[in-house]
């Protein structure tokens, strides 16, 4: 969570020599700032060096703009540098090294610093002004000048089109002023008041879940760890596999394989959701279930024998869930023994388990599940007697050796394509609800091309919405114009990400650490010792609105693959730092400690 470099950008034609000695400058003195410079820092093995200087823009804390009569004339590379800054919210810091550069158009909203006769005088106000940043104030100017600019274009543009779009801009910005303003005004108030959200929602999490009135009312165990949007498209093949798998007494386990982002929790969610309620999607007709429980590596209810054991207890009566209970406990008795007196509670009816993202129990070099106790559970699951109970498991890496055991009993389905069309086509418009992103009116070749660019993934295809709705200077034909990755969807999730302001990001960030359903109060006490006056419960609520962050009982999560490009930009010591905050926090939580 620790902030980035400083990019400078300049025209090797006549700014080579001052931007040298600035970066020296700045790094060779006290208080250090790392800079980033393509004289220093280009790697000459990497082929492709504008995609060094795009990623280097993408990660860096600022951009300082060497104004000189070159880096501004039209046609200058320098543009391309400060305007891709723009483009993800990264502030432009204006350095005049020559009085007959001239100030860009979109720039001369900003001062600029002249370092033009003093370069010692600019180079404290730089310094001055590049820690600012951090500070409540500087956040403010940039919140303002980018609001500037909105009311700028929206009057400016001669596409109507665009003005929704625009306008949508200018309404969120005017809100983050409105709280950002708050914050400098009253600094010591505003960081109480962080402090008070935080002890508040402490407070909800430590008072007890009202008590059912009997276990055997209680049919749906644990929240499902997905639910399937109202722009769900397509899977009807995919979906009567699983319903095959369900009917079917002779097989009990179904593994369903893919990759990141195509979808595999959302179909499988979407049609426990129909059992739930005794009709299956799809006009497949009715099924009804005695119990479904559902757990997930990626939300608040694991994946291990503890929690499969304990909830499938509850769907007992409460004397047989309280014999049980004693049965897991007997250190004696083995996890086979233990499953399969559990198992023996379950011969009529249809109970469905679904295991969700277990590829981090797999280990990438025997991929087998890694919990000796998990497997042995699942072996007994699958080589005992008859039972009623079924499991439904996804993940991303195939759990060969598990699959290998009784491979009779077992279904296995590899997801490998995304959705077709007209399918696609039809998400990307119903993503756009409102039509100010362009999708829903589009024309069908364009959404057509989307639907190639993202091989049809789901998560692809909401990855688009993302970046549209987080930039407004981007369209869909110029995404459509970058190269397309092998890793497609994991490379438009980092385009999304990247476009987020400062504070979204590291909220995202917070919530990959939690890697679980949290309240705002947890993110906030995860970030407080960073941003001490956050209130991260209405960006978190805006993330949720854009399809970066989920939303389940008031608690906000992350996609697997948003989760893991997030966490992996924090730096291993503030991963370790933030790893104990997260721990402390459970820990209040639990112990109801002050």
């Amino acid at each position: 969570m620790t902030d980035g470099h400083c990019f400078i950008s300049y025209s090797a034609a006549d700014g080579l020599e001052f931007a040298t000695k600035l970066a020296d400058e700045l790094q060779g003195r006290h208080p250090f700032i790392k800079v980033w410079s393509d004289k220093r820092e280009m790697d000459a093995s990497i082929v492709d060096w504008d995609d060094q200087l795009a990623n280097a823009i993408k990660a860096c804390k600022c951009l300082v703009f060497v104004m000189t009569p070159d880096s501004t004339a039209k046609g200058s590379t320098c543009k391309e540098e400060w305007t891709w800054a723009l483009k993800y919210k990264k502030p432009v810091i204006c350095l005049l090294k020559d009085k007959k550069a001239e100030v860009p158009f979109r720039l001369n909203n900003r001062q600029y610093i002249d370092i033009s006769t003093d370069f010692d005088s600019g180079i404290a106000q730089l310094r001055t002004a590049i820690g600012r940043l951090d500070k409540p104030e500087g956040i403010l100017e940039e919140l303002d000048r980018r609001l500037s600019q909105a009311k700028r274009d929206f009057q400016r543009t001669p596409r109507e089109e665009e003005k929704p779009r625009i306008q949508a801009e200018i309404e969120e910005l005017t809100k983050q002023i409105e709280a950002q303003q708050k914050i400098v005004d009253n600094p010591k108030t505003a960081q109480e008041q962080t402090q008070k959200n935080i002890e508040a929602g402490l407070e909800r999490e430590r008072k007890p879940e009202k008590p059912t009135e009997a276990q055997t009312s209680t049919k749906f165990i644990n929240p499902p760890p997905g639910i399937a949007p109202n722009y769900f498209q397509d899977r009807l093949i995919e979906t009567k596999q699983v319903v095959d798998f369900l009917n079917d007494n002779s097989q009990r386990l179904m593994t369903i394989i893919g990759r990141g982002g195509i979808g595999k929790t959302a179909m499988v969610c979407r049609l426990l959701k129909g059992i739930e309620n005794g009709q299956l999607p799809d006009n497949l007709g009715e099924m009804k279930a005695e119990g479904i429980v559902y757990l997930s590596e990626a939300g608040s209810h694991r994946v291990t024998f503890a929690n499969i054991f304990y909830d499938l207890c509850k769907l007992l009566p409460s004397q047989k869930a309280q014999e049980l209970d004693t049965v897991y406990k007997n250190p004696q008795a083995s996890t086979e023994s233990k499953m399969r007196t559990l198992l023996d509670q379950f011969t009529a009816g249809k109970i469905v388990i679904l295991l969700d993202n277990i590829e981090t129990l797999i280990n990438v070099e025997t991929f087998d599940i890694s919990d000796a106790e998990l497997i042995e559970s699942l072996h007994a699951f699958l080589h005992g007697a008859h039972t009623s109970v079924k499991i439904v498991m996804t993940t991303r890496i195939a759990p060969r050796g598990l699959n290998l055991f009784e491979p009779g009993r077992q279904r296995i389905y590899h997801l490998e394509e995304g959705l077709s069309s007209p399918y696609a086509e039809k998400m990307l418009r119903e993503l756009d609800v409102d039509g100010t992103l362009g999708l829903r009116d589009a024309k069908d070749d364009l959404l057509d091309r989307a639907r190639i660019k993202t091989r049809g993934f789901p998560k692809g295809l909401e990855a688009l919405k993302q970046i549209l709705s987080s930039d407004r200077y981007t369209a869909l034909e110029e995404l459509l114009a970058m190269p397309t990755p092998e890793n497609v969807v994991e490379a438009l999730v980092g385009e999304a990400f990247n476009r987020l302001d400062m504070n979204a990001q590291k909220v995202m960030q917070a919530l990959a650490v939690y890697n679980r359903p949290v309240t705002p109060a947890a993110v906030d006490y995860l970030l407080a010792p960073h941003l001490p006056a956050i209130d991260s419960a209405p960006i978190l609520q805006r993330l949720a609105n854009m399809h970066f962050a989920r939303k389940e009982s008031g608690r906000f999560y992350l996609h697997p693959v948003d989760r893991e490009f997030a966490y992996n930009l924090i730096p291993i010591e503030d991963k370790a730092v933030a790893k104990e905050n997260e721990i402390e926090f459970t820990f209040k939580m639990t112990l109801n400690v002050p």
